[in-house]
């Protein structure tokens, strides 16, 4: 049976198969009736054996063929077909698309990285200068006392530009090495409302702005003593909108990290009290030979009168009208949080306060509604005003009287003593 069958297939496959039979099959089959059939002899039966191994090999070798041939032939046409223009067209510029996109994305990784890599560096380098570098000067300051500001080291090199000595004096005290009598006169003249703002006042700011829209200048910053050590240690005196925010900028820094009382201390040690005088120590050693924890009040008050314009005025400029006008404002604030009273503001200003209540004490609650009320209410007005005078009049004799000049008898034996004392 499986040489009949290979014998029909082999004949089919010219029928059955795409393309034309080789001629190594074209081979002399032998047919038998029966494989089985005993009629053969030894010589046959080897023969047809072999014959019907030849037929299955050739079968095998066969169905490969063809098998591979119909392969063959199916992709051949797909493949040799001609594709249309438009086809062409369109792979072409998907090709340029994807070229592109692929050249463009691998551009972006490379620009990306080196995007990422600038930026890290300098912003980092930004970071430290500019955003790092403002808190570690402030942390400085909790503990440091520098030898010299900012606004000192400009203020000698504009002496030296004029021409003149660059020397300045100065000497650091401890905040409770200064008298607190100096420290309310400042605070009074400089900042009334030091210890309840966060760093700055906008209503000084706004104050100062209206001020220079009137006077068509840029004259007044309304700043706050914690914006003065800020300029003072960090910034230059330049008067500009750029330089008053980092002012404001330095001023939240130092309210934050250093608190009040370490800003004042700093404050009075290092703001400008004469042509060539930083602090209040120094101050109080030149204009008065003394230490500033040993200043009286009405000294006090005309050294922190000249802090408005320390290059200009002394403590010495008595008769001067800014002197006046400055004690006025100290004594004015002062008597407005009640440090002193009406004999207090007579004795620094040398006239009595405008709204001072000369029956403060009156007691008339008990007088009762008699005819002679307003008799009684006059006559305690005025036994109070003479207190308040007399008692103003003994400290002006003290504080405010200049002393006086000495009589030519007085400086002859005066003169005489002292040089009788450097002969011996």
């Amino acid at each position: 049976m499986e040489q009949y069958a290979s014998t029909a297939l082999i004949t089919m496959l010219p029928h059955i198969a795409p393309c034309p039979i080789p001629a190594f099959l074209e081979v002399p089959l032998i047919y038998s009736d029966s494989i089985n059939n005993n009629s053969f002899s030894g010589a046959e039966s080897r023969e047809l054996n072999l014959n019907r191994d030849f037929n299955k090999q050739i079968v095998d070798c066969a169905l490969n063929y063809y098998f591979k041939s119909m392969t063959n032939k199916a992709d051949t046409p797909a493949s040799a077909k001609k594709r249309p223009l438009y086809l062409l067209i369109l792979l072409i510029i998907w090709t340029i698309i994807r070229t592109i996109f692929v050249t463009y994305a691998v551009i972006f990784s490379i620009v990306g990285t080196l995007a990422i890599y600038l930026g890290y560096t300098h912003g980092k380098a930004y970071f430290e200068n500019h955003l790092m570098k403002p808190i570690n000067e402030v942390k400085q300051l909790i503990t440091e006392n520098p030898t010299e500001t900012a606004f000192m080291k400009q203020y000698r090199e504009q002496l030296r530009e004029a021409g003149e000595s660059d020397s300045l004096v100065w000497k650091f005290v401890p905040l409770d090495s200064i008298a607190d009598i100096l420290k309310i006169m400042v605070l009074a003249a400089e900042d009334d409302g030091f210890y309840t703002h966060p760093g700055f006042s906008l209503d000084a700011i706004v104050e100062a702005i209206e001020r220079n829209r009137n006077s068509n200048s840029f004259r007044s910053g309304g700043s706050t003593i914690t914006q003065q050590v800020a300029k003072n240690f960090f910034l230059t005196p330049e008067k500009s909108f750029e330089r008053k925010f980092m002012e404001i900028g330095y001023a939240l820094l130092l309210e934050k990290y250093l608190g009040k009382d370490r800003i004042l201390e700093l404050y009075l040690n290092y703001a400008q009290w004469g042509k060539n005088i930083f602090g209040c120590e120094a101050a109080a050693n030149v204009y008065y030979r003394k230490s500033s924890a040993n200043l009286t009040r009405t000294e006090a008050a005309r050294m922190a009168s000249t802090l408005a314009m320390p290059t200009r005025i002394t403590p010495h400029h008595t008769r001067s009208n800014f002197m006046a006008k400055r004690i006025a404002v100290i004594a004015n604030n002062m008597y407005i949080r009640g440090q002193i009273d009406d004999a207090g503001y007579l004795a620094l200003t040398g006239y009595p306060h405008p709204n001072a209540e000369t029956v403060r004490d009156a007691d008339i609650s008990d007088i009762g509604n008699t005819g002679n009320v307003s008799g009684v209410n006059d006559a305690g007005a005025n036994r109070k005003r003479d207190e308040h005078k007399e008692k103003a009049v003994e400290v002006l004799k003290k504080e405010i009287e200049p002393p006086k000049e000495e009589t030519t008898k007085q400086r002859r034996f005066k003169g005489g003593t002292n040089s009788s004392r450097s002969k011996q």
